[in-house]
C-alpha cells in the first residue's frame, strides 16, 4: 500500500458466500466504494469515517445507481451480448 494506492472500487459477487465480513478488510486498506451483488439485487456502499454506509448512486462512476447496475445485471442474462451492450451504450449517451 505504500507503493500503489488501494482501489477506489471493489466490486462483489455474493452467490454462495457473503462478503459482508470482509467490508473491514476493504476498511482498513481505504476502498472507497463497495458494489455488492447478491444474486437478486446490487447494493453500493461508500467508505465514510471509517464504515461503510449504503449509497443509491456511485461515487466511482456516477450516475449509476445500484438499482440501474441491477436492471443492467438482468438484461444481461436474458439478451445477446451485442443487444445488451447497444442497451448499456443507449443508457450511457442518454445522460449525458
Amino acid at each position: 500500500m505504500a507503493v500503489d494506492p488501494p482501489p477506489e472500487l471493489v466490486i462483489e459477487v455474493d452467490i454462495t458466500r457473503s462478503s459482508l465480513n470482509r467490508f473491514p478488510i476493504f476498511a482498513a486498506i481505504g476502498v472507497a466504494e463497495v458494489w455488492r451483488y447478491d444474486g437478486k439485487a446490487v447494493r453500493f456502499h461508500r467508505l465514510e469515517n471509517g464504515a461503510y454506509r449504503s449509497i443509491e448512486t456511485s461515487v466511482a462512476l456516477p450516475p449509476l445507481t445500484a438499482a440501474q447496475a441491477t436492471i443492467f445485471l438482468e438484461q444481461s442474462r436474458t439478451e445477446t451480448a451485442p443487444a445488451w451492450l447497444r442497451s448499456v451504450r443507449a443508457w450511457i449517451r442518454a445522460q449525458k
